[in-house]
Formats: structure tokens, C-alpha cells, sequence
């Protein structure tokens, strides 16, 4: 829409100066008459007024425009040239007002990074619904014919990500060896913690959650950063959840 009234208003821009620098001896009327129409097309567009030559704008033959005619259309298109700084205004007010109604919906948008814990998910989406917000789960978005890679890219443009680290994975150095399941701890999948780095460097740390399961190990990385814990179920931080969203400055409906 926006590509279409910047190309109508540089149209409407070319024809006036190819009326204003037309240098030759006789105005041809049928030259003129075209340069009227891409006038007027221009003109209806933008919602100005249009042009019309009278008869006695004519010469005598009807072949060229006499110098009342050629006069009534410059002074036309000076007041077309006054009108167009305001509706440049007016197109420039709705397209931050377009800008301003995107970004609104980019603030009710949260990522939620999952792993197998399909109760876990829920819940969280839960809370965010109660809360007014629109939940981003990847795997309920459509595919359009993209790669995952692509479409996680697609769909990550977001305000506010929430990484869910769930005990999904067991898992222990190598050099420790483990020969039993004693050695092994409780981590989140690999693709979780993947996503968790993209959202630390997209969104920044004060836009991401981490909302960790008790018995999952922590990655190093994280070591020092808020984090939510929880025993059974999400909605046991619910309260400090939607703080959290609140302080990111999303609009979030306490309940």
C-alpha cells in the first residue's frame, strides 16, 4: 500500500514538471490531453481535484492550447503542489500509525522454547492466555514450505521468549565416564538450549525466561541469571512470571 502511494505521488511529481519544463513552440493539444490524464489518474488516487480543459482553451484549429488553457493548468498544478505536503502528512500519521498498531501486537507475542514436556508447555500457554498474551509454540505454526531453520526465524520475531528446561535429556561429561545412571543428571534437549542462545542474543537477557525444573541441571552458561524454578507444575511461578513480562513492558493483564 505504502509502495504504491510513494509511486503514485513521484508519478504525479514527473507529469507537473513535464508540463512546467514543456519548451516547445506549439502546446499540441493531444499532447497536452495525456499529460491531463496522468494528472488526473495521479489526482484521483490521492483524492485531488482533477483537470478538465474547456473549449475556449483551445485554439481556433483545436490542435494546440492557447494561453488561458496552458495558464488554467499551471495554476491547477500549483494548488496541487500546495495540497501535497498535507497528504504526505497524512499518509506519514498513518504510517506510524501502522508502525505503533504492529509494534502493540509485537508486545502481546511471547516465543515459548520447549522440549517434551507437553504439560509443562501447556500450562505455560495457559498462563499466557490468562494474561492476555499470544503464545508462540513453533510446532502449531504453519510451514509455508520452510526449513525449520527458516521458519524459527520467521516466527521469533517476537517481544518476549519464555525456554522451558525440562529433564527431557540425561547426561554427564565424557571424562567422568559414568558406568552407571548415578553419573548422569537431568538436562534440557539440546535444541532448547540452542534456542535459549538465540533469544539471549535477538531479545537481550532482560527479554528471556528461564523457567527451570528442579531437578534439571542447569547449563554453565546461565550460572548467576534469574531463573524461575519449579517442583510439579508452571503455574507455580505463574505470579513471578507475569511480573517478569510486566517489567519487559509487555501489556499483561494481572489477574
Amino acid at each position: 500500500m505504502e509502495q504504491s502511494f510513494n509511486n503514485t505521488v513521484f508519478e504525479l511529481k514527473r507529469v507537473i514538471a513535464d508540463i512546467k519544463n514543456y519548451a516547445r513552440d506549439w502546446r499540441y493539444s493531444n499532447t497536452f490531453e495525456k499529460f491531463v490524464i496522468t494528472l488526473n489518474n495521479c489526482s484521483k488516487k490521492l483524492n485531488l481535484p482533477h483537470f478538465q480543459f474547456e473549449d475556449f482553451h483551445y485554439s481556433n484549429t483545436g490542435k494546440t492550447i492557447n494561453d488561458i488553457g496552458y495558464t488554467s493548468l499551471v495554476n491547477h498544478i500549483n494548488i496541487l503542489e500546495e495540497m501535497l505536503p498535507n497528504i504526505l502528512s497524512s499518509q506519514d500519521q498513518v504510517r506510524k500509525g501502522n508502525d505503533s498498531n504492529n509494534y502493540q501486537q509485537d508486545k502481546q507475542k511471547v516465543f515459548i522454547v520447549h522440549g517434551r514436556d507437553k504439560n509443562a508447555l501447556l500450562e505455560t500457554e495457559g498462563i499466557l492466555n490468562r494474561a492476555g498474551l499470544e503464545p508462540i509454540v513453533l510446532s502449531r505454526m504453519v510451514n509455508n514450505g520452510l526449513t525449520l531453520i527458516e521458519k524459527f526465524e520467521k516466527y521469533s520475531d517476537v517481544k518476549y521468549a519464555i525456554v522451558l528446561l525440562t529433564p527431557d535429556d540425561i547426561g554427564a561429561l565424557n571424562e567422568n565416564k559414568p558406568l552407571n545412571s548415578l553419573d548422569f543428571k537431568y538436562r534440557a534437549r539440546q535444541n532448547v538450549l540452542f534456542e535459549l542462545g538465540f533469544f539471549y542474543g535477538k531479545l537481550g537477557r532482560s527479554n528471556v525466561c528461564c523457567i527451570l525444573k528442579s531437578n534439571v541441571e542447569k547449563p554453565s552458561d546461565i550460572d548467576g541469571i534469574a531463573y524461575l524454578p519449579y517442583n510439579q507444575s508452571v503455574e507455580e511461578v505463574e505470579y513471578p512470571l507475569l511480573k517478569e513480562l510486566k517489567q519487559a513492558e509487555l501489556v499483561v493483564q494481572m489477574l
